[in-house]
C-alpha cells in the first residue's frame, strides 16, 4: 500500500486530469476528519459540510504542499480552523445555530444511556460543552489551534512543532500558555455547570447497598472446600 506521500505526490503530478490518487487519501481521510471536527462542533450535519468542505479545499491546495510527508498535519490543522471558524460564526450569531435533527437524537449509542436516565443532568453536559465550546472561540486562534492538535488530535510536540513550523521549546512554551489561558477562562464562564456535573449522584449510590468486596468472595471460597475430594 502506498504511503500518504507517494499519494500526495501522485495528486501533485496527476490531478486534475486523474483524481485516483485523491480518492484514495478520501477514503483514508473522510472518517478521521469527521471526528475530529464532531468533537469540536457537536452537530453531525454541521461536521459533514465542514469535511466535505475542507477535502475540497484539500483539493485545490493540494498541488503547494510543499512536504508530502506532513499530509495528514496539514489536513488536521485546515479541518481544526474550520471547525473554530463554525464556532466562532455560532458564537456572533446564536439564533443561526445547527439544531441536530431529533433522528440522531432518537438512537443513543450504549456510553450515552446511564447520562440520559437523567434528563437534567444530560442538560448540564451539554451546557457545559457548549460553553467549553465558548470558551475555545474567546481564546487566541493560535491557542486554540494548539490545544485541539494536542488535547483532541492527541498530536505529539514533534508533529505540531512541524505543523506549526516552529521550535520543539516554542510549542511547549505555547502549549503551557495556552493551557493556563483556558483555565482561566473555563474557570470564569463554565465553573458553575462543572460543579453542578460533578455534584450529581451517580447511579448505585443510592438504594440498596452494594455487598462488600470482603463477603463477596465467601461463597466460592465454599463452593471450592466442597469440590476437594
Amino acid at each position: 500500500m502506498l504511503s500518504d506521500a507517494a499519494l500526495v505526490m501522485r495528486c501533485q503530478h496527476e490531478l486534475p486530469e486523474t483524481t485516483r490518487s485523491f480518492e484514495e487519501l478520501v477514503r483514508r481521510y473522510t472518517q478521521r476528519i469527521y471526528t475530529l471536527v464532531f468533537r469540536i462542533v457537536a452537530n453531525r450535519e454541521e461536521a459533514e459540510d465542514i469535511t466535505q468542505d475542507v477535502l475540497l479545499k484539500a483539493y485545490h491546495s493540494l498541488p503547494q504542499l510543499k512536504h508530502p510527508a506532513q499530509f495528514s498535519t496539514w489536513l488536521y490543522r485546515m479541518a481544526t480552523n474550520a471547525a473554530l471558524d463554525s464556532l466562532e460564526r455560532r458564537r456572533r450569531h446564536p439564533w443561526a445555530a445547527p439544531i441536530e435533527q431529533a433522528s440522531e437524537q432518537a438512537q443513543p449509542s450504549p456510553a450515552a444511556a446511564v447520562s440520559l436516565a437523567h434528563p437534567e443532568e444530560q442538560l448540564l453536559r451539554n451546557e457545559l460543552r457548549d460553553c467549553i465550546n465558548t470558551v475555545l472561540c474567546t481564546l487566541e486562534r493560535e491557542q486554540a489551534q494548539i490545544l485541539v492538535m494536542r488535547e483532541l488530535e492527541e498530536l505529539s510536540y514533534d508533529d505540531i512543532a512541524r505543523t506549526l513550523d516552529v521550535s520543539l521549546g516554542a510549542i511547549k512554551m505555547r502549549l503551557h500558555r495556552a493551557r493556563l489561558a483556558f483555565q482561566r477562562l473555563f474557570l470564569k464562564l463554565c465553573s458553575h455547570y462543572a460543579r453542578v456535573v460533578r455534584s450529581r449522584p451517580r447511579p448505585g449510590r443510592s438504594g440498596q447497598q452494594r455487598p462488600s468486596q470482603q463477603t463477596q468472595p465467601l461463597p466460592r471460597q465454599r463452593q471450592r472446600k466442597k469440590e476437594q475430594p
